[in-house]
C-alpha cells in the first residue's frame, strides 16, 4: 500500500513539474507572439506601440503598453495605455462569453483593457465623460500553431453632454462588437464588426445611424504589399429638424478590394446606395464601380515606405516641406503612369426624380517605361481614353441651373437662361446629341486626337466658356 502511494505521489509530482515546465515554455512562446503583435502594429503608418513593462509569471503574465495614434491631418497625437493579462497554456481555465469551453489547449489567452489610472490624457478625459467605456475589452486566443482569434467589445451607453453653447447633447450608442482570425506567421487576417445604432440629439435636431456592419481580410501580396478587401454597409442615415427629415440615406454600401495580377497590383472600389433624399430631390438607386489595373508593385512598395517620411513632413507645416511632398507625390504618379496602368469606371448608374444618368469611361497609358515628368506632349500621346455618357434632358438642365446659381450667384431666372444657352451651345457643336428624352455623348482620345460623337477635334476647337447671355 505504501509503495503504491509512493508511486502515485511521484507520478503526481512528475505531472506537476511537467505541467509547470510546459507552462514556463509556453509562457516564453506567448511572449514571442506578444512581441510579434507589437511589431506588426508598429509597421502601421498611423499607430505606434511601446511596451512599458512585461511582468512574467509561471502561469500568467502582465504587460503594460502605450499606444500613440498619429492623425493623418497633422493633429495632435492621441496617446493611451492598455494592460494585457496573459494566461499561459497549454490549458487555460477561464470563463468568458466568447470561449466555448472553460478548459482549452492554447498557447495563451490575452485579456486587454485600458490601463487603470494611466489611460493617457485624451482617453482620461473621454472616460471622465463616459466611464462605461472603461469596461471595453479585447479577448485574444493564441493557438499552438501560431494562428489566433480576437474578440472586441465596446459597451452601449446613453449620455448627455453640454455643447459649446451650454445646450444639452444626448448621445445614445448601442455598442460595438468585432471579431477576427489571424495568422502572424503567414501575415493573414480576416474579420467582421457591427454596431446596431448611434443617435445624437441636440435641441430640435436629430442624427440617427442604424445597422453598421463591415468585414475585412488581408494577406501578403508581392513586394511587401498586402492585398485583400474591406466592406462597409450602413442600413440608414437620417437627419431631422423639428420632426422634418431633411436628409435620408438608405442601404449605403462601400467595398474596396485589391489583388495580385502577374507582377502588378489591381484594385477596385464599389459605392452604392438604395435611396437618398436631400435638398428636395430624390436619388437612387445609385452604383459606381471603379477599377485600377496593372499598378507597378515596385512603385507602390516605394510609396508605402515613404509614407512615414511624408507624414513627418506634413506635420512640419512649412513651405519647403509642402514643396517636397508635392515633388515626391509627382514622382510617384509619373512612375506609375510610365508603367502602363489602366483605370476604368466600369459602371455609373443613378436614378433621380428628374431622370436617369449613366456612363462609363476607360483610361490607359501605353507609353514606354521612362520618366515622363515635364514632358506633357509625350504623356498626351501615350493616353488612350474613351467615355460614354447619357443623361436625361431634365436632369442636365437642373444641374446646369444649380451650377450657374451657385458659382455666379445668379437669380433663378438668369440661371435658367444661362443653363439653356449652355445646353443649346453644346447641342449646336454636337458635343451632345438629343435622343429619346436624353442627351448622349461618346468620346475617345487616342494618339493626341480627340473624337466626340464621331467628330475629330483639335484642342483649339474645345469650348472654353458658356455662351454669353
Amino acid at each position: 500500500m505504501k509503495k503504491t502511494l509512493t508511486i502515485f505521489f511521484f507520478v503526481c509530482l512528475a505531472l506537476v513539474v511537467a505541467y509547470g515546465a510546459a507552462s514556463c515554455w509556453v509562457g516564453g512562446q506567448a511572449r514571442n507572439q506578444h512581441d510579434m503583435l507589437i511589431a506588426q502594429i508598429n509597421r502601421s503608418n498611423y499607430m505606434e506601440a511601446s511596451v512599458k513593462s512585461y511582468e512574467r509569471g509561471l502561469f500568467s503574465s502582465r504587460a503594460l503598453t502605450t499606444f500613440t495614434l498619429i492623425l493623418p491631418e497633422s493633429g495632435d497625437p492621441i496617446e493611451f495605455s492598455i494592460v494585457d493579462y496573459i494566461y499561459h497554456g497549454p490549458f487555460v481555465f477561464l470563463e468568458h462569453p466568447h470561449l466555448k469551453t472553460r478548459l482549452r489547449p492554447v498557447l495563451a489567452v490575452i485579456r486587454t483593457r485600458l490601463a487603470p489610472g494611466d489611460p493617457g490624457e485624451a482617453m482620461k478625459k473621454m472616460l471622465e465623460k463616459i466611464p462605461e467605456l472603461e469596461s471595453s475589452e479585447v479577448l485574444t486566443v493564441l493557438s499552438i500553431d501560431g494562428s489566433g482569434e480576437s474578440y472586441f467589445d465596446v459597451p452601449a451607453f446613453q449620455k448627455k453632454f453640454p455643447d459649446e453653447k451650454g445646450e444639452q447633447v444626448e448621445v445614445e450608442w448601442r455598442g460595438f462588437i468585432g471579431q477576427c482570425k489571424f495568422d502572424l506567421q503567414l501575415g493573414e487576417v480576416a474579420g467582421s464588426y457591427s454596431s446596431p445604432s448611434l443617435q445624437v440629439t441636440e435641441q430640435n435636431q436629430l442624427l440617427r445611424v442604424k445597422d453598421i456592419q463591415g468585414d475585412f481580410d488581408s494577406h501578403p501580396g508581392i513586394k511587401g504589399i498586402s492585398v485583400g478587401s474591406t466592406a462597409l454597409s450602413i442600413g440608414s442615415i437620417e437627419a431631422m429638424e423639428k420632426e422634418n427629415t431633411f436628409f435620408n440615406l438608405s442601404s449605403l454600401g462601400l467595398k474596396a478590394e485589391s489583388g495580385v495580377s502577374g507582377e502588378t497590383i489591381s484594385g477596385g472600389l464599389r459605392l452604392s446606395f438604395e435611396k437618398l433624399s436631400a435638398g428636395g430631390m430624390g436619388l437612387g438607386p445609385f452604383a459606381l464601380e471603379f477599377e485600377a489595373r496593372k499598378l507597378d508593385a515596385d512603385v507602390l512598395s516605394r510609396f508605402q515606405k515613404l509614407v512615414p517620411e511624408l507624414r513627418k513632413k506634413a506635420a512640419e507645416q512649412t513651405g519647403n516641406a509642402k514643396g517636397e511632398i508635392e515633388k515626391l507625390f509627382t514622382q510617384i504618379m509619373v512612375d506609375l503612369l510610365g508603367n502602363s496602368p489602366e483605370f476604368e469606371i466600369k459602371q455609373l448608374e443613378i436614378r433621380t426624380d428628374k431622370g436617369d444618368l449613366s456612363g462609363k469611361a476607360k483610361l490607359t497609358f501605353a507609353g514606354p517605361k521612362k520618366n515622363l515628368a515635364g514632358n506633357i506632349l509625350a504623356l498626351l500621346f501615350n493616353i488612350d481614353a474613351s467615355a460614354e455618357l447619357s443623361v436625361s434632358e431634365a436632369l442636365l438642365y437642373l444641374v446646369a441651373e444649380n451650377v450657374f446659381r451657385d458659382v455666379s450667384a445668379q437669380d433663378p431666372e438668369s440661371a435658367k437662361m444661362s443653363a439653356n444657352g449652355l445646353v443649346m451651345g453644346l447641342k449646336a457643336s454636337k458635343y451632345i446629341i438629343s435622343e429619346g428624352g436624353s442627351f448622349k455623348s461618346s468620346a475617345t482620345f487616342k494618339h493626341g486626337m480627340l473624337t466626340v460623337n464621331g467628330r475629330k477635334l483639335g484642342l483649339s476647337n474645345l469650348p472654353r466658356s458658356a455662351p454669353a447671355q
